[in-house]
């Protein structure tokens, strides 16, 4: 009876070892992988295959069509356990980056920052947005069906008795009615809902590249704002006038200048991601062609960051790569940089803010951008990998993969 016990023990471990090899493997396999040609096999866990039109194993050929490849990791060949997409393409250039630029990011009508009590000619105290539903981070898009961009648009209509109001709030929209009331104030009597508007979000960070045709952008590599609230917004050139030097704990940033008046702006944005701002220059940028690398070509060492520290002056800085993490899924912190360049640590004592979006080189090949710094090692941070800011900005030429004939794989 007991060595009876100890078998079905000894069963059940096994089934659980087993069970978080599946899980783990799968975990660990990437849901997007960027090929170029047939330079790099694709590396299988053991006992797993990838199905798509043709059933494959480890070691067969798996034929992949130019372009977007929807494929199914299936665990002895038959159990799908998780869904991949394979992008099989040419070698592809971009136009080096590295400038400073401002950022101003605007939601699509009017954020709502907080709330004030409005004051009636009685001295009665009324809070008409508030009993109308509304709340902090709110994003009021119409009244009465009127889009309203600024807050003029809304004055405009407060003379009325009621307003029907179109608000975004966390992705979902609604609509929610409010009364305005008479209010009196300094400048006398006047009506009003008692909200207080949010600024746009503005900052200075960096180009990472623009696409083989100096058009369309990338840059910062991470997300700016509130990723729940619809925005749009413009970049402008901007120049370095000094630098806030990084120390243990405390992260620097370089100080810019920018107009944010201006009303031709550098590029305007048009997305808005985890990897980075996206939209498309007013102007073609004129910088060197570089190939984009992939991730099995980048490598512990020696590489290159490009960046501004004074005025507009694109430098080179040296830097090493510290660590690599397992591709599973589009990230910003794809790698670890470490800052060994004497003249940049001399300045900024590593990576500050504005710097994310500076390109990093390794063999002449763009690897990647920094996007975040580690607050109590202000010489490392980390980086987005270029390959998927690339496929975000449509680096990637897929029809003219399409017209390419379908390869065979060795996976």
């Amino acid at each position: 009876m007991h060595s009876q016990k100890r078998n079905i023990a000894l069963v059940l471990i096994f089934l659980c070892l087993f069970a978080a090899y599946v899980g783990f493997s799968a975990y660990l396999f990437p849901g997007q992988i960027i090929l170029i040609g047939d330079k790099t096999p694709i590396e299988l866990p053991r006992l797993f295959a990838l199905k798509g039109e043709n059933s494959v194993s480890g070691k067969e050929y798996l034929a992949l069509e130019p372009g977007e490849n929807s494929l199914t990791l299936n665990f002895l060949g038959i159990i799908p356990i998780k869904k991949t997409q394979i992008y099989l393409l040419e070698p592809t250039y971009v136009r080096l980056g590295g400038h400073s630029v401002g950022v101003i990011l605007e939601s699509e009508g009017l954020k709502i920052a907080g709330f004030y009590p409005v004051v009636q000619p009685s001295g009665i105290e009324t809070w008409p947005a508030r009993e109308g539903g509304l709340q902090v981070n709110d994003v009021i898009t119409h009244a009465d069906g009127i889009k309203v961009q600024g807050i003029e648009d809304l004055e405009r209509l407060l003379d009325r008795s009621e307003l029907t109001l179109t608000v975004k709030r966390k992705g979902q929209t609604f609509e929610t009615k409010v009364y305005p009331a008479d209010s009196i104030t300094g400048d006398g009597r006047q009506r009003a809902i008692g909200i207080y508007l949010a600024d746009p979000v503005m900052g200075v960070g960096t180009l990472t590249f623009a696409t083989a045709d100096g058009m369309k952008f990338a840059a910062l590599g991470h997300l700016i704002g509130n990723a729940d609230i619809e925005a749009s917004g413009r970049i402008q050139n901007a120049r370095i006038v000094g630098i806030l030097k990084g120390e243990r704990g405390a992260p620097g940033e370089k100080l810019g200048l920018f107009d944010r008046s201006d009303t031709k702006p550098m590029g305007l944005i048009e997305k808005n991601t985890s990897l980075g701002i996206y939209g498309t220059l007013t102007e073609p940028l004129d910088g060197p062609l570089v190939e984009i690398a992939f991730y099995d070509e980048i490598q512990i060492g020696p590489a290159e960051i490009v960046t501004v520290v004074e005025d507009n002056r694109l430098d080179t800085f040296s830097a090493t790569i510290d660590q690599i993490f397992a591709r599973r899924e589009p990230t910003n912190r794809s790698f670890v940089i470490r800052i060994t360049d004497p003249r940049l640590l001399q300045t900024t004592g590593g990576i500050v803010q504005g710097m994310s979006g500076s390109p990093v080189l390794q063999n002449g090949k763009l690897i990647g951008a920094i996007t975040h710094v580690f607050v109590n090692d202000p010489t490392r941070g980390y980086g987005a990998l270029a390959e998927w800011m690339a496929l975000e900005a449509g680096a990637f030429d897929l029809e003219q993969a399409l017209e390419s004939s379908s390869l065979p794989f060795l996976i």
